[in-house]
């Protein structure tokens, strides 16, 4: 005759401090334990990383649109970005639009792809001719050296460093050699670097009118406000705010590399998938019998299911704070190693990742206690036999 036990008796919790039966068991065995654990880190680390790789290849291919003083830019008619595009405005463009109200300056630049080489090599360059009265349209930042004139050029130090030249070096960009008398940064990505030459110097080059404008608002303005005006006045050329500008360019980005983004993606969670899966589901199989013991003594199917829940809960907890910290670590230390790569670990992965890992943890860390669910506590106990 089964005798039932009191509420109180439950064993739900352990000791004197009510330690939950899931936490118990994962802790246990210490060294089960870690193995769990790192076994998902490794797996949470390796989405990470490959996520930041992608939304770092984004912020590079972006930086120059994110970091201009511009607040709208001008392409031709139809053009929505500047990379695998070109460009063409009318001459006369630029004064129109400096008569539009709210504009405060308007600057043009040139901008032409092709590759640029040096003694050690050749890389994708794209070419921007900007008013070095100004600076506006030109590098970011500029690490070492000065504004170029005739016959000269600013190279970013990443690609330069790739080329083996630096100040005072020759390269050479869409057939013409240029002096090397200024070093910037943040221009180069994995696929392509930047050159910055004088207004002038670009025409001589490649010839031909603006290819963007670059349009500061009044700081009364609003830039959207302004962009609407500008689109009013001017309607046969294309107008962005930077960030309409930056969506177009990340899209084009992400359109190019779909294929492989997608396969590398897929791959990379379906190895996370398996890992997290067989790691959760080994360690509620390998407490089983205790489980079953717990049935045996009176313990409900939804008390057993708990206690499995909080061991996952752990499990992920644990495991998503260190994989976190290992790709931030990553995301410092590699541009070291390869400066060509950048990991970019952004607030959406750091929460989706570990609720996927989660959602999978939970279904196969629960999935064993099946059996258990289905016998009555005397075939429960003789399970443990």
């Amino acid at each position: 005759m089964r005798t039932e036990i009191p509420t109180r008796a439950r064993p739900t919790t352990f000791g004197t401090r009510g330690v939950p039966v899931g936490q118990r068991f994962l802790f246990a065995e210490r060294r089960r334990a870690a193995l769990t654990v790192l076994g998902v880190t490794a797996a949470l680390l390796l989405v990470l990383v490959l996520r930041g790789i992608f939304a770092g290849a984004i912020d590079q291919v972006t930086h120059y649109i994110r970091t201009s003083a511009a607040e709208v830019f001008i392409s031709q008619d139809g053009v929505k970005t500047m990379h695998m595009s070109a460009s063409a405005l009318p001459p006369d463009t630029a004064a129109q639009i400096r008569a539009v109200a709210g504009v405060a300056w308007v600057s043009p630049i040139g901008f032409a792809s092709g590759s640029v080489s040096g003694p050690q090599g050749r890389q994708l360059s794209y070419l921007i001719g900007y008013d070095i009265g100004s600076g506006r349209g030109g590098p970011t930042e500029l690490v070492t050296g000065r504004t170029p004139g005739a016959g000269e050029a600013i190279v970013d130090e990443q690609a330069a460093e790739g080329l083996g030249v630096g100040l005072g070096d020759t390269v050479t960009v869409l057939g013409a050699r240029l002096q090397v008398v200024g070093l910037s940064t943040g221009g180069s990505s994995i696929t392509n670097t930047t050159v910055f030459v004088a207004q002038p110097e670009f025409a001589k080059i490649r010839g031909g009118p603006p290819s963007y404008l670059l349009v500061g608002a009044e700081s009364a303005a609003d830039a959207s406000t302004v962009a609407d005006r500008i689109r009013e006045a001017v309607p046969a050329v294309t107008v962005q705010t930077r960030e309409e500008f930056t969506a177009s360019e990340a899209r084009i980005v992400t359109d190019m590399s779909a294929d492989l983004l997608r396969l590398m993606s897929t791959i990379g969670l379906l190895i996370a998938l398996a890992v997290i899966a067989l790691g959760l589901m080994t360690a509620t199989l390998n407490r089983i019998r205790e489980y079953a013991v717990l049935k045996a003594l009176g313990a409900t199917t939804s008390r057993l299911a708990g206690s499995v829940t909080v061991q996952v809960l752990w499990t992920v907890a644990l495991s998503s704070l260190l994989a976190t910290f290992l790709a931030q670590l990553l995301s410092r230390v590699l541009p070291q190693l390869a400066p060509a790569v950048t990991i970019s670990i952004t607030s959406a992965a750091l929460t989706q990742t570990p609720l996927g890992a989660l959602a999978v943890g939970l279904l196969a860390a629960l999935w064993p206690l099946r059996r258990i669910a289905t016998l009555d506590a005397a075939t429960a106990f003789r399970e443990t036999r």
